[in-house]
């Protein structure tokens, strides 16, 4: 049993959450709840395996297991794509990427206001200049299987139209 089980087992009463909970829980925890722990109304949120808690309206979190601060960074190193967007609300889930809105959706994505998904720019980091050239050469393979399948199905999609006016006209 992961220790957030554990913590989920130790305070079995589940309180509903309040605005003010929910303006201090940051947009990475996908597992939450609310419980009185000793008195006072604490919010308590899974981050990885662990557990950790705050006590509304503070922003600083406590790790369940030492009671140290969990610094901000290791917070904002669990949004994807984090250092490409500006302008981060941790806690509203709003940024900007190439001065657009976008926000983190509870699908985990981020999306523009229009609702489209947010298409990150990519920095290889890992791959050596030999990779970098062979999976060049493979994206342009596949460019030019993609356009000749496209070019396929239009002339197929043409003929099937011209096909059924020349029915329809006799």
């Amino acid at each position: 049993m992961i220790f957030w089980e554990k913590v989920l087992l130790k305070y079995p009463t589940k309180l509903q959450a309040t605005e003010e909970d929910a303006e201090n829980l940051p947009i990475i925890f996908a597992e939450w709840f609310v419980a009185y722990n000793q008195g006072e109304r604490v919010i308590f949120a899974q981050l990885h395996d662990n557990c950790v808690w705050n006590t509304p309206p503070h922003k600083t979190w406590t790790d369940f297991k030492s009671n140290k601060d969990v610094p901000l960074e290791t917070l904002t190193d669990l949004v994807p794509y984090f250092h490409q967007v500006t302008e981060f609300d941790l806690y509203m889930g709003r940024a900007k990427y190439n001065n657009k809105d976008i926000i983190w959706t509870p699908i985990h994505q981020w999306k523009y206001q229009n609702n489209r998904t947010v298409h990150f720019n990519e920095t290889p980091t890992k791959e050596t200049n030999s990779e970098l050239s062979s999976n060049k050469d493979s994206k342009k393979l596949n460019l030019d299987e993609d356009t000749a399948q496209v070019e396929d199905l239009l002339r197929q999609a043409e003929t099937t139209v011209i096909s059924a006016i020349q029915k329809l006209s006799s």
